[in-house]
C-alpha cells in the first residue's frame, strides 16, 4: 500500500505508519491517533436529507433520536409539508460517533406563501455556510417506493436535487427508497429496478457514483445508510455552492435557478394561452351562467399568472439583479 499523506502547513507526514521503519508500539500509537482524527472528522460531518413532501425525511432522521428527546422533528401524516426550514439535528449512530442530519423542505411545499424559490434560497444559503465550515459530507435523497409512478412533482424534486448537486458530488449521494411496508415484495422489487434502470429517473445519478439503499423504517436500516456515508471521508462541494461562492454567480444565474425559471416560464406560457382561449369563449357565450363560469376560470388563471410573475421578480431581487 502506498503511504497516504496529510498536510500540516508546509510539513507533510505519512497518514499511515510505515511498517518497515516503525516499531509495533509506534505503529499502534499512530493508528490510534489516526482513528481519533477520523472520528473527529465524522463528528463534524453533516448530511442533508432531501426529497418530496411525505417521502419520509423527518421519519428517517427521527429513527436516530432517543424516545422523549427534544430533538424530535415533527412528522406529517399527510401530503401537507411539516418541514418549514433547514433543520440540523446532532445525532449518534449507536457506536459513539456523532454526526448531524439536516432536514430540508421539498420543492413541492404545500403551504401558502412558500415558493420553490424560497426553498432554493434556504437550501443554497445553508450549503454555502456549510462550505465555509468544510462540514458537508453527503446528501440523502428520499423517494417513496409506494408511488406507482414518479409524477410531475417527484420528477421536479429529482431534477432540482440533481441541479443542486452537480455531477462531481454524486459519489457522496445516497438515494433512499422508503415506505416498503406499503407495497408487496414483488411490486417493490419491480419499481426499484425501474428506478435504477431508467435514464429519466435514478440511473444517471447511480452511473456517476451515487448509491441506492432501502429504508424499511427500522433504526438498523437507517444506521446502515449513515455507515455507508461515514466511510466516505472526502468532503463535497455541490454545484450550486461552486457557482455561488467560487464563480460569484447570482442565484438566478445558477443551474438550479435556471431550472426553476424554465419551469415557471413554461407554466406562465401555458396559463397565458388558456386565458386567451377563455376570452374567446367568453365572446361566444350565450347565457349569463356560462359567462360567469368562464369569467371565474379566467380570474383564477390571472391570479395564478400574477403569482408566477412575482416569483420570477423575487428570484431577481434575491440575486441582486432586479430591474426595479
Amino acid at each position: 500500500m502506498f503511504p497516504c499523506y496529510i498536510t500540516n502547513g508546509r510539513r507533510r507526514r505519512p497518514l499511515y505508519p510505515d511498517p518497515q521503519t516503525s516499531s509495533l508500539s509506534c505503529q499502534l500509537k499512530q493508528l490510534r491517533k489516526l482513528k481519533c482524527a477520523f472520528d473527529c472528522i465524522r463528528a463534524n460531518s453533516r448530511y442533508r436529507v432531501m426529497g418530496p413532501t411525505g417521502s419520509g425525511k423527518s421519519t428517517f432522521i427521527n429513527s436516530f433520536v432517543p424516545p422523549g428527546s427534544s430533538s424530535v422533528i415533527r412528522i406529517g401524516h399527510s401530503l401537507q409539508s411539516e418541514t418549514s426550514r433547514v433543520q440540523p439535528i446532532e445525532l449518534d449512530n449507536g457506536n459513539g460517533i456523532r454526526f448531524k442530519l439536516v432536514d430540508t423542505p421539498g420543492f413541492d411545499d404545500s403551504r401558502e406563501g412558500i415558493t420553490d424559490i424560497d426553498v432554493l434560497s434556504m437550501i443554497a444559503t445553508f450549503l454555502v455556510q456549510e462550505e465555509k465550515r468544510s462540514m458537508l459530507a453527503g446528501l440523502i435523497y428520499m423517494h417513496r417506493i409506494s408511488d406507482t409512478r414518479m409524477g410531475g412533482t417527484a420528477r421536479q424534486n429529482l431534477r432540482m436535487f440533481h441541479k443542486i448537486c452537480g455531477q462531481d458530488s454524486l459519489k457522496n449521494v445516497v438515494i433512499v427508497t422508503t415506505m416498503w411496508d406499503k407495497v408487496s415484495p414483488e411490486d417493490g422489487k419491480r419499481r426499484e429496478e425501474e428506478l435504477r434502470s431508467s435514464e429519466t429517473l435514478f440511473k444517471p445519478l447511480l452511473d456517476e457514483g451515487a448509491a441506492m439503499y432501502r429504508h424499511d423504517g427500522t433504526p438498523a436500516s437507517a444506521s446502515a445508510i449513515i455507515d455507508h456515508l461515514l466511510c466516505t471521508q472526502e468532503r463535497m462541494t455541490t454545484q450550486i455552492v461552486h457557482e455561488l461562492l467560487y464563480q460569484q454567480r447570482t442565484l438566478e444565474e445558477t443551474t438550479a435557478g435556471a431550472e426553476i425559471q424554465s419551469e415557471l416560464r413554461a407554466i406562465l406560457q401555458k396559463h397565458t394561452a388558456e386565458i386567451r382561449g377563455l376570452e374567446e369563449e367568453l365572446k361566444s357565450a350565450t347565457t349569463a351562467l356560462t359567462k360567469d363560469e368562464i369569467a371565474l376560470q379566467k380570474r383564477d388563471l390571472e391570479l395564478s399568472t400574477n403569482k408566477l410573475k412575482q416569483q420570477l421578480e423575487d428570484l431577481k431581487r434575491r440575486s441582486g439583479t432586479s430591474d426595479q
